[in-house]
C-alpha cells in the first residue's frame, strides 16, 4: 500500500511540476521519499525575429567625384564625408530579416587642386580657375538623410553578422565653395554661395559588418548639381562605421 501511495504521489508531482515548467521554466524539482529529484521538461521554442538595425551610429568615408573635368584635380586624401545617423527604426519580418528607416546627417567636403574652384555665374555653377596663389579650394555640402534599408543578420558563434542595403534619401541643408588665397603669411578667404546643388537627391548604400563595427560604400547615381545649371558630378565613397 505504501509503494502504491508513493507511486501515485510521484506521478502527481511530475504532472504538477510539468505544468509549472511549461508556464514558467525549463527545470523543476520533485521530492519523493525524502530524496530530491530533477524533473526536466523541454519543448521547442519559437525562434526570435531579428530585432536591431545596424544603421544608427557614426561613420567616416573617403569621398570621390565622378565626372570631373580632366584639368580639375581632386585631393582625395582631404575629401571625405562624416555621418551621424541619429536614430533608426526597425520592422522585423523574419528571424534573419528586417526593414529599417531613420534619420541622420552627413557633412561632406571635397578639396580641389590645379587652382580650380566652383562658383555661380549668371545662375550656372561651374569650375573657374584662379591665376596664381590659390592655397586651397573646397566644396562643402551638408545633407539630412532618411534611409530605406533591408537588412539580413545571423549569429556566427557569439557575434552578429549583418548585411544591409538600400537607399539613403538626401535633403540638402547647406552648400558653399570656399577658396583660400595665400599672400605670404596672410591668408584671405572667399566664399561662393547659391550653388545649384539639387535640394533633394538619393544614393545607393551597402553596409557589411560584425556586431557594432562595419564597412560601407555608397554611390550617387544622379548628378549633385541641377541639370544644365552645374557640372555633372556623381559622388561615391567607402568607409567604416561604428554603431
Amino acid at each position: 500500500m505504501k509503494r502504491i501511495f508513493f507511486t501515485v504521489a510521484f506521478a502527481a508531482t511530475m504532472i504538477f511540476a510539468g505544468a509549472n515548467a511549461v508556464l514558467a521554466q525549463d527545470e523543476s524539482y520533485a521530492m519523493l521519499d525524502g530524496s530530491l529529484y530533477d524533473v526536466v521538461f523541454s519543448w521547442k521554442h519559437k525562434k526570435p525575429l531579428a530585432k536591431e538595425s545596424h544603421w544608427a551610429g557614426l561613420s567616416f568615408a573617403f569621398s570621390d567625384l565622378k565626372g570631373l573635368p580632366k584639368d580639375v584635380e581632386l585631393r582625395l586624401e582631404r575629401s571625405y564625408s562624416i555621418s551621424w545617423n541619429v536614430d533608426d527604426w526597425e520592422i522585423p519580418i523574419h528571424r534573419h530579416w528586417l526593414l529599417a528607416s531613420g534619420f541622420g546627417f552627413d557633412w561632406s567636403r571635397w578639396h580641389f587642386g590645379s587652382d580650380a574652384f566652383l562658383r555661380n555665374t549668371d545662375g550656372v555653377t561651374n569650375f573657374d580657375y584662379y591665376e596664381s596663389g590659390l592655397k586651397d579650394s573646397k566644396l562643402l555640402v551638408y545633407y539630412g538623410k532618411i534611409p530605406l534599408l533591408l537588412e539580413y543578420q545571423t549569429r556566427v558563434h557569439s557575434n552578429t553578422f549583418f548585411i544591409q542595403g538600400g537607399v539613403e534619401g538626401l535633403v540638402k541643408l547647406y552648400s558653399k565653395s570656399r577658396i583660400e588665397i595665400g599672400n605670404g603669411k596672410k591668408t584671405d578667404k572667399e566664399d561662393f554661395r547659391n550653388l545649384k546643388v539639387y535640394p533633394v537627391n538619393a544614393r545607393l548604400f551597402l553596409h557589411i559588418g560584425f556586431n557594432s563595427l562595419g564597412v560601407f560604400g555608397y554611390y550617387q547615381p544622379f548628378s549633385m548639381f541641377q541639370h544644365n545649371r552645374g557640372p555633372e558630378l556623381q559622388n561615391f565613397g567607402f568607409g567604416i562605421t561604428l554603431n
